[in-house]
Order: structure tokens, then sequence, then C-alpha cells
């Protein structure tokens, strides 16, 4: 076997990835299952993620699904126990589900149209690592890679700042704090915090403002907008033994946006 099976060799692992039913969760879902990986896909959207499960399926891959909402408990506790009541283990947990940005100035936010950002990035992101957490913590091994953003850095000039921003600086916190708490039982818990990729939220919002694509293109060093496969590498190596000694990294993937 060469260093690099070695390292990225995912045979025999078994993987939770939220919001899987398309867009980046899907390229996660795939990319795990190309390195080996027993994949569960969970997302509230049925059809779509029975259309991913079975496209899966037909590649050869080992996946399940489960229909479910990540901020209520008791359907992800739900999750996780199928999973190791079919496969007897969970080793990678990719908190990947979340909701877009509200883009409306803080004075004409709502109370409802905020909490429901926090509640699914922040909330349901910790529902599913405290869920997860608690079956690695069993076998004392484990990769839980969240979803972070630039936005959780810096206000990306064009947008209004608000609910997302504060959600994205929360799982930066989210991160550190469970690694600060897990490192010591081997569970890796790291995030990524993508720039401008071209998901179909992205993409929806670009064509609705031409304009703001072109600025946020020019302030990218790379000189384009990212495409969800760019993200691949970055996660295979957070859910692999190459990150072994890695904890509480924020891992930014943004075409050079920061450095500016």
């Amino acid at each position: 076997m060469t260093i690099v099976n070695e390292l990225f060799d995912l045979t025999g692992e078994v993987a939770l990835v939220t919001g899987a039913s398309k867009g980046l969760g899907k390229m996660f879902a795939n990319t795990l299952a190309k390195a080996g990986a027993k994949v569960c896909l969970f997302s509230f959207e049925k059809d779509d993620l029975l259309r991913t499960e079975q496209e899966m399926k037909e590649a050869g891959y080992d996946c399940m699904s489960f229909l479910g909402d990540i901020t209520h408990e008791d359907e992800v506790q739900q999750c996780v126990d199928e999973i190791i009541a079919r496969y007897g283990k969970l080793d990678i947990l990719v908190n990947n589900a979340g909701i877009g940005r509200c883009n409306k100035t803080p004075d004409n936010t709502s109370l409802q149209e905020w909490e429901r950002v926090i509640d699914i990035n922040v909330n349901g992101s910790f529902i599913c690592a405290k869920i997860a957490g608690k079956e690695m913590l069993k076998r004392k091994k484990g990769k839980i890679i969240n979803m972070s953003s630039i936005s959780g850095k810096v206000i990306n000039k064009g947008v209004h700042g608000g609910s997302y921003d504060v959600s994205k600086a929360a799982i930066d916190g989210l991160t550190k704090a469970l690694a600060s708490e897990w490192a010591q039982y081997n569970i890796n818990v790291n995030a990524i915090a993508p720039g401008y990729f071209m998901t179909d939220p992205n993409k929806e919002f670009f064509k609705a403002d031409p304009g703001f694509y072109d600025l946020a293109k020019d302030l990218i060093p790379a000189g384009h907008m990212a495409e969800p496969e760019e993200l691949a590498g970055t996660l295979l190596y957070l859910a692999s033994k190459a990150s072994a000694y890695v904890h509480g990294t924020i891992i930014q993937v943004d075409g050079g946006y920061m450095v500016w």
C-alpha cells in the first residue's frame, strides 16, 4: 500500500453526511464513498435524497438514507441508532446541512428570520455533533467536520451582515469548543470555511444580481469562482488519517479571498 493510500483510504469507515441530497453534501457523500466509506445520507428533501441514494447504489457504493431534520434531536438520534444497528459504529460526521443568507439589513430582519438561521446552522450542527460524538466517545475514535464559511471571519462586501455571518462565527467557536473537549479521546473536530463556490443557492443569488457576481469574482486572487468538487480534497484530508493530529482548525478554501 502506498503512503497516499495509507493516509487517505477510508475502507471500512462509516460516515454520516447531513444535507446530503444535493449540492456540496451530495459531493461530500460521493467523495467519502469513492474513498471506501459506507455512507448514510441525511436530508429533509425526500425526492432528492432518494434519487441520490439510488445513484450511489447504482455506482456500487454501500449507502443508506434517512429523512429527517437536523434541528429535531429525536430524528437525529433515530438516524444514528439506525447507523449503529446496520454498521455497528460511526466514524465520520460531516455537519454539512444548513441554510443560506437572509440578505437583509439587521434593522429589517425579523426575530423569526434571525432565529431560523441560528437554529438550523448552529443548533442543528450542535445536535448532530453531540449525538454522533456520544458514539465516537464509546470507541475513542472519530472525525467531525463542520461547515463554516469565510463569512464567519469577515462580512463579505456586497451583502448585508447578519444571522448567517453570526452563525458561521458560532460554528468556528463550536468547532474549537468540541475539539478542546474531545481531542483527548482521539476525536478530531475541525471545520471547512469555503469562499465563493458555485452551489445552487449561490448560482441563484448571482443570477438575481449579476453585478454582485462580478464584484465578488474581482475580490478573489485566483480570479474565478470555485466548483463544489474543489472542496473534495479538503474534506478527504479532514476525514482521513492524514489529519490525525489536527484539532480545532478551520481551513479556508477561498481562492485567496482572505489575503486582502
